[in-house]
């Protein structure tokens, strides 16, 4: 065999390196991107820890409070005895709330509050497959608080029912 059959390589001609790591640059960059927009996604998505749980005032964020003060429900420095949040926007909006002496709801901006010597019945119904709510009547009033899965309806139903047979006797 000769040299002369094989055509000479040219050594000036662009090589596929600079494409190739570019590309990968690119890749790696894109893969990053996707990374922080689907974790900023899942961070606006994300509820707080208490957000539906019922739980003591104390361990509520004070503007989360705000709807119940803003109507009249709750004194400016009181802490409720428990408090549940139902809103979409975890802001309080409609929420149950226990006190001393009564227990209340906020519901489209409308306050409703049954003191503990008028509480005459409370009710549990399952409303649907994941929804327990809890009913409680008073003379002329009734409020219904609703909640999921593990968010404490058998706590707050026992908070109820005890502060109902203190305020009988």
């Amino acid at each position: 065999m000769s040299d002369a059959a094989t055509p000479p390589i040219p050594y000036d001609a662009p090589g596929c390196g600079a494409g190739l790591y570019a590309l990968l640059l690119f890749g790696i960059g894109s893969l990053g991107l996707f990374g922080m927009i689907g974790a900023t996604i899942g961070l606006l998505n994300s509820q707080p820890e208490e957000a539906r749980s019922l739980v003591h005032g104390s361990e509520v964020q004070v503007w989360r409070l705000q709807p119940m003060r803003k109507l009249g429900l709750l004194e400016l420095g009181e802490i409720p005895a428990a408090w549940h949040d139902e809103s979409p926007g975890y802001d309080g909006t409609r929420a149950c709330v226990i006190r001393s002496h009564s227990v209340g709801r906020v519901e489209d901006e409308q306050a409703t509050e049954i003191p503990w010597t008028e509480v005459s019945a409370t009710a549990v119904e399952r409303t649907s497959e994941d929804v327990m709510s809890i009913t409680v009547s008073g003379k002329d009033t009734t409020i219904t608080c609703h909640f999921g899965p593990n968010e404490g309806a058998e706590r707050f139903l026992r908070q109820v029912e005890t502060e109902r047979k203190r305020n009988a006797d």
